[in-house]
Parts: structure tokens; sequence; C-alpha cells
């Protein structure tokens, strides 16, 4: 039986609360009506229930209706709360008046009980092109409240209504797919509803992990367990050559704030993988850190992954303007980061360009020196990178599913030469992409099944200009701009600041070598109490990030450098 076949029997229902202010005395202007209830005291909210029996109608049929039922509260309308009837939901219908717009529609008869009736009719408007504006779009609603049964009546009123984080975070709890024949059916209609609903957000506040791919297509997508968190806030910004990042806040407490940095290739969803029994998200959230998860322009989430870069546009652009905004955001003077990888390699060279606002520094497996094992040295000698590029080879990606063509098993085939311990080896076609394109990256034996099942959510798209800068630094053991210049290491005194550098023993993409040798050198420079270093005995490289085992081993060196630097 078909997907669309098995979706067409499925229902689907869930809930929704929004809150915000009404007037009556603005009848022609959205925004100067809520400010006008808001001056005045005038709010209104609603909890409504949204429901269907037809989920595969509500996605794919142009008008996209479900029904309403729930009440709408209103002082200005009626002392108590009003009752929803004849409600009609239109899921993103497209808007006449935009490309790539479209509109969520609300449609309903409100009946008070001073005996009165209304119809209350509100849209909210999604513009697909940009992602600045995904958040406020997907949880804002323009009301317009008319007397009688129908939107010919006179209009009483108007206001905007809006879902706070927390709100929207319990809404995606309250989805329910009815008539599933098993537990099976019932999650993959919640995450196809859930993707087509909220797009990017389900991915931060839904209960179902839909990766872009799927190691197996033909598997449904994963139940997440729920993470110890509190409700996520998302912020895209632009930055100042064009390019959109986003920061998704937890804010556990007033500590901090903390900014996470990832590397290539993956996500900020290595420190946030419900995976792991505890990822580093949650600890620091129960230590009441206020924590950004940054994703920079290689983040496989966000659509500049797709583009090509080098570590100065990320150095001179992305970290100081994230870090500049963490700061206005939250009002604080400095800020803590923790930063990873390539993303620890360019915040370094951020750092030496001259970036403010940083008071301390957890660094993971590398930092300004690159010392890389035999077998890296000779692809990075042989301008592997540079090579692949001139044959027209754009990127490079992590994720392998069971139905690849003849050309990419072939490649897999390929993979499968790079010199890896006999006891890591796997007949994972995603772990032995992951060791060609950066070496091996774990011990199989810190991860645990789970977590290698499931690399392919954690892996993704790399761009071959990234691969082509980092191989010139391998080349050159430390960092340098993208031409080859030594822009960067002249300015070790502006990493006079609290560090610390965690390194695992048996990382084989970044030799330990690599940060002891920045230890010496910021030592030399800027005195050795300023600085300490821990390498961590049986790990890799990334699962020092999300090993199984992460939140004994690693976390608690992570968090008391901040807790000594706060």
């Amino acid at each position: 039986m078909s997907d669309s076949a098995t979706a067409a029997k499925l229902g689907l229902q869930f809930t929704e609360t929004m809150k915000g202010y009404f007037s009556t005395q603005v009848k022609d202007d959205y925004q100067k009506a809520e400010e006008q209830g808001r001056q005045s005291g005038s709010p209104m909210q609603f909890t409504l229930t949204i429901a269907t029996d037809d989920l595969d109608a509500l996605i794919t049929q142009p008008e996209h209706v479900a029904g309403i039922t729930g009440t709408v509260t209103a002082p200005a309308l009626s002392a108590a709360p009003m009752n929803v009837a004849e409600g009609t939901f239109n899921l993103f219908v497209e808007n006449p008046g935009g490309v790539e717009v479209r509109n969520m529609i609300y449609r309903m008869s409100l009946s008070s009980q001073e005996g009165k009736t209304y119809f209350f009719a509100g849209f909210k408007k999604v513009d697909d092109s940009s992602l600045l504006q995904l958040w406020p779009q997907t949880t804002t609603l323009y009301v317009t409240v008319y007397a009688g049964v129908d939107d010919k009546g006179e209009v009483v009123g108007k206001g905007i209504l809006h879902i706070e984080p927390l709100d929207f975070m319990h809404q995606m709890t309250t989805m329910k797919v009815t008539n599933a024949p098993n537990v099976e059916a019932e999650i993959a209609g919640m995450a196809r509803f859930g993707m087509f609903f909220a797009g990017v957000l389900f991915h931060a506040y839904g209960g179902i992990l839909v990766p872009e791919t799927y190691f197996n297509p033909d598997a449904p997508p994963r139940q997440k367990r729920p993470l110890r968190v509190g409700a996520p806030e998302i912020h895209y910004f632009r930055t100042s050559d064009g390019v959109e990042l986003r920061l998704i806040r937890y804010q556990g407490g007033t500590r901090g704030p903390v900014l996470l940095v990832h590397g290539a290739g993956v996500s900020s969803g290595i420190f946030s993988t419900d995976l792991p029994e505890t990822n580093l998200l949650e600890v620091l959230y129960a230590n009441q850190y206020d924590v950004w998860l940054f994703d920079f322009r290689v983040s496989i989430e966000l659509p500049a992954s797709q583009q090509q870069s080098n570590g100065d546009q990320i150095a001179t652009i992305d970290h100081p303007e994230a870090v500049a905004e963490v700061r206005r955001l939250t009002g604080a003077e400095t800020i803590q980061a923790v930063v990873h990888c390539y993303g620890a390699n360019t915040f370094f060279m951020a750092l030496l360009a001259g970036m403010q606002g940083v008071r301390s520094l957890v660094c993971s497996q590398i930092a300004t020196n690159l010392i890389t094992p035999l077998a890296t040295e000779i692809k990075t000698g042989l301008h592997l990178p540079n090579l692949m590029d001139a044959l027209g080879i754009k990127s490079l990606t992590a994720y392998v599913d069971s139905h690849a063509d003849w050309k990419s098993r072939i490649y897999d085939e390929v993979l499968r030469l790079p010199p890896v311990p006999r006891d890591q080896h796997c007949t994972s076609p995603v772990c032995h992409r992951i060791t060609f394109m950066y070496a091996l990256l774990y011990q199989h034996e810190q991860l645990g099944q789970h977590i290698h099942d499931n690399l392919h959510e954690l892996f993704g798209i790399s761009n071959m200009a990234t691969f082509e800068h980092l191989a010139l630094m391998v080349r050159e053991k430390e960092v340098v701009d993208h031409d080859g210049k030594d822009v960067y290491m002249p300015h070790l005194d502006r990493l006079a600041i609290p560090m610390r550098f965690i390194h695992g023993a048996e990382n084989r993409c970044y030799l330990p070598e690599s940060t002891q040798k920045t230890l010496d050198l910021l030592s030399q420079r800027n005195g050795a109490a300023l600085y300490d270093r821990f390498v961590i005995p049986d790990y890799g490289h990334i699962d020092c990030i999300f090993g199984q085992h992460a939140a004994r081993d690693t976390y608690p060196l992570i968090l008391e450098h901040l807790e000594k630097t706060q």
C-alpha cells in the first residue's frame, strides 16, 4: 500500500493557544489596534482544537481545510469565554498577492453569554523566501472581528495574537494522529504534518526527528526522547554579507551566556541531540546557564551550507556578528563559549582578527595549530580538495541512503581504503564516508550502537572551499587565511583570556599535539596561568561532544571551566 493511501486513512488534531491584545477603538490597522488594546488593558486569547479526519487531504488539497472547536476570550466583547461554532482552518493556502507567500486562515462564529454573535477572521502570513521572519510569521495571527454571522457585518475591532515559545512547544505535544493502524503510522503521520505545518521549527519543538534525508528512506521518522530543557527561542539573523544564520536560545538561568559552536559538516544539533542519555545542552541548562546554540554558514541545517565558503568569512563575519547578536539580545557585556573542531579553529581566527566580547573559552580538539596523522598529510599534500574542486566536485556529504545509485555504491567501496584500526572497523557506509572526509572521528565504543546507527542524523554536506582552506592550514600546520597569508598568528596577544583545551587521546583527525602546541605558544606569549589542557583517555574527536558517556567523562571538564570564569 502506498504512503499516500495509508496517510489518507489517518486523521489529525492539535490544540493551539494564542494570546495578545484586541481593540474596539482602532478598526483599520492591526499594529495600532494591538498597541491600543495593550495600553487600555484589552486582552484576547483563544484555545482551539483543530481537527481533520483526513490528514492527506489537509496536506495535499489546495484549500487545506480542517475544523475548529474551542473558546475565545475577549473581555471587550464578552465577560465570559465565547464558544466557537462552524470553525474552519485553512493551512497554508496560497496568497495571491505575493510570491512564495502562504496564509493560514482561521474563520469561526463566536457566541457570547450576552446573546451576541460575532464572526472571527484571522490569518498568519508566512513568506517562504527567507528564514529571518519564520518564527514571528508562524506565531503571529492578525485578527478582525465582525458583528453577525460572517465577514459582511460591521467591523467590531482588530488585534494581534501571538504564540509564546512554551505554548508552541506544548502545542507540538498535543498533536495526535487518529485512526493510525500502528505506532509507526502514527509517528509518520505526525512527522508529515509537523514538517508541513512548522517546517524547520518542527526540528526544535517537535517530538519526532525528521532529518531531510534518511539512511533508509523507507524507515519511519524516529521518536525523540524529550529533552530536559525548556522551550527554545529561535533567532535568525542576516550577516553583513547577506547570509542567514541561526541562534537557538535555551535560557536555563542567568549564568553565561554561553555560545556553543559546532564544526564542519554538522550543525548545532551535536550539542542538543537526544541520542545520548544526556547531552551538553541539558547539562548546561540544568546548571542554570543561558545557552545559545549557533549555526554558522557551514551548518547542515542552513541553506548557506550549499554554498562555497572559507574560514576567513566565518572568522571575520559569522563569529563576531553572532557574539554581537547574543550580547545585544541579552544585554551581557561579555559571553563565554564552547567551541569544537572547525568552529573552534575559526573562532580562534576570529579572536586573532580582533573579535571582542568573549571572556572565556572551552576549546575542543583544535585551535591555532593543526597537526594531523600521516594519511591526512598525504591527502592534503596531494592537494586532494583542490583536485576534486577542479573536477567539479563542489561538496562531499556524509549522507548515504539504502537506495544509493551504483556510482555512490562504488564510491563507498573506495571509502573503505583509508586506514582504520582493526578494532574500529564497521559496515556502515555513512561511517566510512565520514572517515574519508575527516579521518576517524570517534571511538566506536564511545558511541554505542544507538548513536552509531543514527549518525546520518548528525552529519551531512560540507563544501569544497572549506576543505581547501583546511587542507592549506594542515600543510602550514597553523591558521592562515585562504590565500595562505600569515594574518592571524602574529596576534597571539589577543588570546589572553582564560581558556581550557580538551582533546581526545585517540583523536585521529587532529592529533593531541595540536592543542599542546597551541597551549605552549599561548603560555609563552601570555602567561601559563590563563590556560589549562586535558587529554581524555579512550576518546577520539567528536565523541567528546556526543558520546554515550560524555556526560561522565567530558562535560564536567567543560562545566568546571565555565564555573571558574563566570
